[in-house]
């Protein structure tokens, strides 16, 4: 019965090479978060910084007239 082993090792050698051994696929579910930045947290950023660049022009235009370009 020692045929019967090195027989199912040939038979698994073989499905590799052959590409049968591959890993299996992940379980289709919630795919993994990418590496990086999210869409929403560089949506809020840019908010968030357009937010704070208004706020000082408002704060400029308001304490120091005559500072910015007049527009127009």
């Amino acid at each position: 019965m020692t045929a019967d082993p090195e027989r199912r090792l040939a038979e698994a050698l073989r499905a590799q090479a052959r590409g049968g051994g591959r890993p299996m696929m992940p379980p289709r579910g919630e795919p993994e978060p990418a590496p990086g930045m999210s869409v929403r947290t560089a949506l809020l950023l840019a908010l968030l910084g357009g937010a704070i660049l208004g706020t000082v022009l408002a704060l400029l235009s308001l304490l120091t007239p005559g500072l910015l370009p007049a527009l127009g």
